[in-house]
């Protein structure tokens, strides 16, 4: 019946906790159990595969129904599976020089790694001697514009020219808009160079998709019939390209549920659309809301509404309400911290008093600030590890490199292939021992790196623990010279075998044979088995993409030593599952976008240096910009100062409303007059919650 089957194509709205995805999987149950729809008839979209956790949960529960499975997936997913699929029919369309040849889809480490040449190129030219930004930040901001152009529709050309409406005037306008064109350059020749080789990276695939797959009305038709029941759950963070698929999809589906949170589209530095969803909505003939939460309490959800009236014109204000009922979701410290020092050691306090006094499960309890950086990660774990607390970060976006954990790795990998020819510095070997070996502090792992991997040494050869005089063996301690020992002859085992492992088989095995074991670093350390877990999977995408040289060839090496040059110059790591998935007995420390976008809640929160504007500014990206780079924006007009703190107000709503949302009980305020780096600070946050506190 027409009515019903259009009856049947909903759209559901609502705040965090409301229930929508619990909704969604009982729609889903009830395809399958009472409607008997096979399982591959069925597609649950998400923006995110972290997203799509408690969707996999659900299906593998015994109340569902065996048979085919239900397909879930991402955007990004579903247009590499098309292209690939679908290879044939858009090559010879798209300008690649050997269409005949079989696509190589590259990751987001071999996308900079193809990238490279072409920036170090540039900058030995000096484009961009006028911008502060990192090589490696270069090679990212660019590729970063490359994949929302794609998912925006625009062509590079268009791309940059709105780019350019963002560059304020002044001294440095010209600097910046030599940058841009530099970057322009770099983008086109890296498209010709995917073109000519049949490398696609993420932005290629997603122009295949959207200007081949589906403008091919035989792929087109083909792609659109391969389900008839579609579950699109957080489409506001999503993208325009994945509106746009969904919009067309939706007059052949015999059934649609389309989900969005209010206040959501944090993932728009990424290219979300959070505007698109108003389009999905009026294209479903029913339109739902749930709005109660079965998160917050009650002190909580008064909080919320009294933030979102604070930060919103033209809302109705709130019921009053005293401050003492204010301070049941908001605790503030009795004394005012100088110094940030203080305010980490309160935090610590306060995690030890809930966890001890008043039950709060560890994985319970979420720390959140506008950054982490390595001294408050160190910190923090130390202060826990007093109280016996464990603690698990997750930093996506920072460098593979940047984790002591990657570093040791990387390290112990140099020292083990004598053949790369890449000794590494004595400073490297320091860090890798103190990491590697658990009984080592940074004072005896330097003592003992200086005898057995001298400063002037120019090889990969390491001494044994009995070369070091008696002494010094007593400073360092018999138990910690017995594990150096038990990783050096594991070391030298490995490299007599006859031929080396690719290696992310050999990060493998090392973290499984060694390091992960009692008595090194690795054992009990949930930071570092997920950054173990991470290069392994980097580094086996890595050698799948640009391998190809048979094993045990006299080159067969090569890539493992590429991989190596490339994670050590800076490159980003891609989304990998294990470090979304933070353990539930230990505490969760993240930069408060990152715990955004696991979209679960806590029943505790701490906010760490409220008085920072990192809560509220953009980050310094000279070559990249997620609002005027984006359809929406007008075209030839100038992204304003106005148009800046608008911008602000709005995230800072939004990021506020998020964290709030997803809190069960309170949330504890930390801040110091001084910042982590000295710096007297009084932060837009910290305003906001003195009139929380005081009206």
């Amino acid at each position: 019946m027409e009515t019903s089957t259009a009856q049947r194509k909903r759209f559901l709205s609502g705040p965090f906790g409301a229930g929508k995805t619990t909704a969604a999987i009982d729609h889903l149950r009830h395809l399958l159990r009472q409607e008997r729809v096979r399982g591959d008839d069925i597609l649950v979209l998400v923006p995110q595969r972290t997203l799509a956790t408690p969707y996999h949960e659900a299906l593998r529960s015994g109340d569902m129904p065996g048979g085919a499975s239900v397909r879930v997936t991402t955007f990004a997913s579903l247009a590499q599976q098309a292209v690939e699929l679908y290879w044939p029919l858009v090559a010879g369309q798209a300008g690649f020089s050997t269409a005949a040849q079989e696509p190589t889809f590259l990751t987001l480490e071999t996308s900079q790694y193809h990238m490279a040449p072409l920036v170090d190129d540039a900058i030995g030219q000096g484009a961009f001697d006028g911008v502060r930004v990192e090589r490696s930040r270069i090679i990212s901001q660019v590729l970063d514009n490359l994949n929302k152009a794609a998912l925006q529709g625009l062509t590079i050309d268009a791309a940059y020219a709105r780019l350019e409406l963002a560059v304020p005037l002044g001294e440095q306008r010209a600097a910046r808009l030599n940058a841009l064109r530099a970057a322009r350059a770099i983008s086109i020749a890296f498209r010709r160079h995917c073109l000519e080789r049949a490398i696609l990276d993420f932005s290629l695939q997603v122009t295949l998709f959207n200007e081949q797959v589906l403008t091919n009305e035989w792929s087109r038709t083909h792609l659109l019939r391969t389900h008839r029941h579609l579950v699109y759950d957080n489409a506001e963070e999503d993208t325009l390209s994945a509106h746009r698929l969904v919009e067309q999809w939706l007059p052949v589906l015999e059934s649609a549920l389309i989900i969005a949170d209010d206040d959501g589209g944090y993932r728009t530095f990424l290219g979300a659309d959070p505007q698109g969803v108003d389009t999905l909505a009026n294209a479903c003939p029913v339109q739902q809301r749930l709005d109660n939460s079965f998160v917050m309490s009650p002190a909580i959800e008064h909080l919320d509404h009294r933030i979102d009236w604070l930060l919103e014109v033209n809302r109705t204000a709130p019921a009053s309400a005293s401050v003492a009922e204010t301070g049941r979701a908001l605790v503030a410290p009795d004394e005012l911290f100088r110094f940030y020092p203080q305010m980490v050691e309160w935090a610590g306090r306060q995690i030890n008093h809930l966890v001890r006094e008043e039950g709060v499960a560890p994985g319970e309890i979420a720390i959140l600030a506008p950054f982490v950086s390595d001294a408050l990660r160190f910190s923090l774990q130390t202060t826990l590890e007093r109280y016996g607390i464990a603690l698990a970060t997750h930093r996506p976006s920072r460098p593979l490199e940047a984790e002591p954990a990657a570093r040791t790795l990387l390290t112990l990998a140099r020292l083990a292939h004598p053949l790369w020819g890449m000794a590494p510095a004595p400073a490297d070997v320091t860090l890798a021992l103190t990491v590697a070996v658990e009984r080592l502090d940074p004072v005896r792992a330097s003592l003992l790196s200086a005898i057995v991997y001298p400063p002037r040494r120019r090889t990969n050869e390491l001494g044994t623990f009995a070369a070091v005089n008696e002494e010094m063996r007593e400073r360092i301690s018999y138990a910690a010279g017995e594990a150096y020992d038990r990783l050096r002859e594991w070391l030298y085992t490995y490299r007599a075998e006859a031929l080396p492992l690719p290696l992310d088989q050999f990060f493998a095995r090392l973290f499984g044979e060694v390091l992960s074991q009692p008595g090194f670093g690795f054992h009990e350390d949930y930071d570092a088995a997920r950054v173990a877990s991470q290069l392994v999977e980097s580094a086996r995408k890595f050698r799948w993409a640009l391998e190809d040289e048979p094993a045990g060839s006299p080159d067969s090496g090569r890539v493992g030593r590429t991989y190596v040059h490339m994670a050590e110059s800076g490159a980003i790591g891609a989304l990998y599952l294990p470090g979304w998935q933070a353990p539930a007995d230990a505490v969760f420390l993240a930069p408060a976008y990152t715990f955004l976008l696991r979209n679960r809640a806590v029943d505790v929160q701490f906010w760490l240096d409220i008085g920072s504007t990192g809560w509220w500014e953009r980050l310094y990206q000279p070559l990249t910009h997620p609002y005027v780079l984006s359809a929406r924006w007008p075209l030839d007009t100038a992204w304003t100062d106005r148009d800046e703190y608008n911008t602000r107000q709005e995230t800072m709503r939004r990021l506020l409303l998020g964290l709030v949302r997803r809190t069960r009980q309170r949330i504890y305020l930390g801040a110091s007059d001084y910042s982590e780096s000295g710096f007297e600070q009084r932060g837009p946050l910290l305003t906001i919650v003195n009139r929380l506190l005081s009206q």
